[in-house]
């Protein structure tokens, strides 16, 4: 573990930092030199000393530094050297809502991120657009105290890195990229359609892919039909089941069409393409829409079975594979969404039950499935998308083929842990997100 110290008001020195000689030999600071310190996106010229006056484990800081930086002085803090830099952190940012008063009604739940906070140390800083100042860069939000364990409300200065989970636009993805740069993550959002395309340009991907085209007009859902005699019907930008039809043909011409809505199967019949075309004309309203090919997924009891994978980078900024989810729809039902009323369970438990598979087969299985999520969410960054989380669904037919569904970078909920009962993994999930802010806030040694 790093060392950490704790941040000492110096009443009498002005513009001066005072470390101990060990810290200054252990990261090769002389006093020989002229230093900057830095505080999240703030940097102060400043006056070194070294004194063996003061305790290893801390820092002294003249008062006029710390209302300069606006330098939270609770908690604790690693310091490294970078450059002529002296940077004192980390300083991270949770952008979790659009507007302030649902900030005010949420900001308590974020403390799930911080129970572990001895090893994410530093200053953590929640807020909201609303509460962002871009013309002096200061946010109005809340401050974690790590002492009283609460959330102090207040006008803090811009924090080094920024962990977003809501949706942004484009101007204000603009503005981000140019303040933080690669030190925001999970910046844009990308559909269906985009990972697709995206995909598709990497052959070791690819192939997990099932066939998809863009819904444009009539011909494009017959030809699809003529290819394949089931398909689905999404939104491209849909989630959690809502808006996703079967098509299945019956004959030469009548079509069955499924659906759930409200936890309820429904089926209509069309006499002809253009009948349905017109239907999804109708129910989709000029939204952008996939048709892709339906496949034959394992199922148990009548319930269809997908998974989930929850992959999430750590503070070396490596990939890890945290979990997979056998998500379980409703009998009868096309969806396998758990909200809606779907039900989870262990992924390898399902793999072994499913396949009666041994125990050192689902783990060689596991392990192929893993190094594939893996290399997916590496082809995703590879097309410009800056990921720290990803919630990766997959399906596996009834010959045992692997395929690729769907990627989801919005805030991809760590709550899969809890549905199989593993809620030390749910505040892992989230101590992770942390940990990859501090990579990019300028501490990306990994812990041991």
């Amino acid at each position: 573990m790093k060392q950490t110290y704790k941040i000492i008001p110096d009443l009498q020195a002005r513009n001066a930092l005072t470390i101990h000689p060990t810290t200054a030999r252990r990261q090769h600071i002389p006093i020989s030199k002229k230093w900057f310190l830095r505080f999240g996106m703030q940097v102060l010229e400043i006056n070194l000393n070294i004194s063996s006056k003061i305790n290893e484990n801390e820092v002294k800081l003249s008062v006029d530094i710390i209302e300069w930086l606006q330098i939270p002085i609770n908690g604790t803090y690693e310091l490294r050297r970078v450059a002529n830099e002296l940077i004192i952190g980390p300083y991270l940012g949770l952008l979790t809502t659009s507007k302030k008063s649902s900030l005010d009604e949420t900001v308590q739940y974020l403390s799930n991120y911080l129970y572990d906070y001895d090893h994410i140390g530093g200053a953590i800083v929640a807020f909201s657009l609303e509460g962002i100042h871009t013309n002096d860069h200061t946010i109005e939000g809340y401050l974690y105290n790590p002492d009283t364990k609460k959330w102090e409300s207040g006008v803090y200065s811009y924090p080094a890195s920024v962990f977003k989970t809501i949706y942004l636009n484009k101007k204000w993805r603009n503005y981000f990229q140019r303040v933080f740069g690669q030190r925001f993550f999970n910046s844009y959002i990308f559909n269906k359609w985009e990972m697709y395309q995206w995909l598709t340009q990497y052959d070791d991907v690819k192939t997990f892919l099932p066939y998809t085209v863009l819904y444009k007009r009539p011909k494009d859902l017959e030809a699809t039909l003529n290819r394949y005699d089931q398909i689905f019907v999404k939104p491209v930008h849909g989630s959690m089941g809502e808006r996703i039809y079967k098509v299945t043909k019956l004959g030469e011409q009548n079509l069955k069409l499924e659906y759930s809505q409200d936890g309820t199967a429904y089926t209509m019949t069309f006499k002809s393409v253009y009948d349905l075309d017109q239907y999804f004309l109708n129910r989709f309203k000029g939204k952008k829409v996939i048709l892709q090919e339906a496949l034959d997924l394992i199922s148990f009891d009548g319930k269809n079975i997908d998974f989930r994978i929850v992959l999430v980078k750590d503070q070396a900024g490596e990939w890890n594979d945290m979990c997979m989810v056998a998500k379980y729809g409703q009998k009868g039902s096309i969806i396998t969404n758990i909200l809606a009323g779907g039900t989870a369970e262990i992924g390898e438990v399902t793999l072994q039950k499913i396949f009666n598979l041994s125990p050192n087969e689902v783990f060689a299985w596991r392990k192929e499935i893993s190094e594939l999520v893996k290399k997916t969410a590496q082809c995703i960054e590879k097309c410009g998308v800056h990921c720290g989380n990803l919630g990766i669904d997959i399906a596996i037919d009834h010959d045992q083929r692997v395929w690729i569904l769907e990627v989801n970078n919005l805030n991809p909920s760590p709550l899969f842990a809890l549905d199989i009962h593993n809620r030390p993994l749910f505040y892992e999930i989230k101590r992770m997100n942390l940990l990859y802010a501090k990579n990019l806030a300028g501490f990306p040694e990994e812990l041991t």
